[in-house]
């Protein structure tokens, strides 16, 4: 599965915690640990941690010039891994061409920095075109960011299950405020998977009064992106690169096709003043986390402190924890850092989780056995896509009915008649 991420570019930054001639982060993708940096013209590249002249971390060197220089003897390599300069050999030596180090190629689009680890270093394919890549900052919101202590199957696991929603993510009455969680009378649902060339589509229909039907459509996209559904208001995404087997970087995204966002292009995480209020993200992050990977982004509330659990809150919503990732988080984490698949017992309403392993593991031979290019790979417009929730007569294609806006071809939501069995 290493080598199938490979062929993809990555989302692991965003441009600003990489300045040029600044300071290198530490990042760690795929189980490498590198340095993220921008060279003296803007390019961004990710290079190994470790000098190869006696292994000292190029962390404590010096990003200048067009190069990032070791502290320990001042070997200094360029954005493609190059060593350019070794001052303490002598004049004469050309050892310095004959020294590389691994470094992968870095793309700005959307609002962030991508990584390719890929083989095809000179020639990669191109960053995947999604909408909000291609519309003004002020239409485009990236709301979320952390690490994960847990791998990044589960969490798109996660995505991919409709029906824990109106458990995990409930209020418990509905005549409460939305701010407490969502509510449905209808807890289960029938599942229409459709596969398609970018992953999975698949909507959840629930039966709703008055003749109408709910549905909630959601799309996997090769080889870890959740699209959950949207609403008038937003289209959203959430995206779990695989740090290394334990730990996944989770970054969440919601843009409109034309209109501006409420709120600033990166909104300072923050955690509700009242119980039983919900926030979208996890909350404020732990101070600079130094010495470890993605140091700015482990949030504050984790196992250590129950995910903010409390009994006063809980007479309001259903878990007593103060945000929709955070009841995630909770849950996910609880299975262990790898969850033992060997004991769980799946259900009728997991058949999109069934499948969209199924749809990973056949990527993952095909490219070990026979070299097929994973889906997505080479078709960056594939990637442009969106998902709903709506309330549609009973009878109604869905579709037939929502496939303009999935597919992008229009910028008007679909008609919503939302009937009295659901308050969302």
């Amino acid at each position: 599965m290493g080598e199938l991420m490979r062929q993809y570019w990555m989302p692991i930054i965003y441009p600003w915690e990489i300045e040029p001639d600044g300071q290198p982060k530490r990042v760690r993708v795929l189980g490498e640990d590198l340095l993220a940096w921008r060279a003296t013209d803007g390019t961004p590249s990710f290079t190994q941690e470790r000098c190869p002249h006696r292994g000292a971390s190029m962390f404590y060197g010096r990003n200048e010039d067009g190069g990032i220089r070791c502290a320990y003897h001042g070997w200094k390599f360029d954005v493609g891994g190059q060593c350019i300069e070794m001052p303490n050999e002598v004049a004469a030596s050309n050892f310095k061409s004959k020294v590389q180090i691994t470094a992968y190629k870095g793309a700005d689009y959307g609002g962030l920095t991508w990584i390719y680890m890929g083989p095809r270093q000179i020639a990669p394919p191109g960053v995947p075109e999604f909408e909000w890549g291609e519309i003004p900052d002020d239409q485009r919101e990236l709301y979320r960011k952390s690490v994960y202590e847990w791998n990044w199957m589960q969490s798109l696991e996660g995505e991919m299950d409709s029906t824990h929603v109106y458990f995990l993510h409930s209020r418990n009455r509905r005549e409460d405020p939305a701010k407490f969680g969502l509510y449905h009378t209808g807890l289960s649902a029938r599942f229409h998977l459709r596969e398609a060339d970018y992953g999975l589509m698949y909507a959840a229909e629930r039966e709703e009064e008055d003749g109408y039907v709910y549905w909630r459509t959601t799309n996997f996209l090769f080889p870890f992106y959740g699209m959950f559904p949207g609403s008038p208001s937003s289209v959203p995404l959430s995206i779990y690169v695989p740090i290394d087997d334990n730990h996944t970087l989770h970054m969440g995204i919601r843009w409109h096709p034309t209109e501006k966002m409420k709120g600033p292009l990166w909104p300072v995480p923050d955690l509700p003043a009242n119980p039983g209020e919900l926030v979208e993200s996890m909350g404020p992050m732990k101070p600079e986390q130094k010495g470890r990977f993605f140091a700015d982004w482990w949030p504050e509330a984790c196992a250590e402190t129950d995910f903010l659990m409390s009994l006063e809150s809980k007479k309001l919503n259903f878990t007593g924890i103060p945000g929709v990732r955070l009841q995630d988080a909770a849950v996910l984490q609880s299975m262990g850092s790898i969850m033992d698949r060997t004991v769980e017992h799946l259900c009728t309403t997991d058949a999109a989780i069934i499948k969209v392993r199924r749809k990973l593991i056949n990527a993952a031979k095909l490219l070990r056995d026979d070299g097929v290019v994973p889906p997505g790979v080479d078709n960056p417009e594939w990637y442009r896509l969106r998902t709903c929730n709506v309330s549609l007569p009973r009878g109604t294609d869905w579709e037939e009915e929502l496939a303009d806006w999935h597919y992008a071809r229009t910028t008007d939501y679909p008609s919503s008649e939302v009937s009295q069995g659901s308050t969302r």
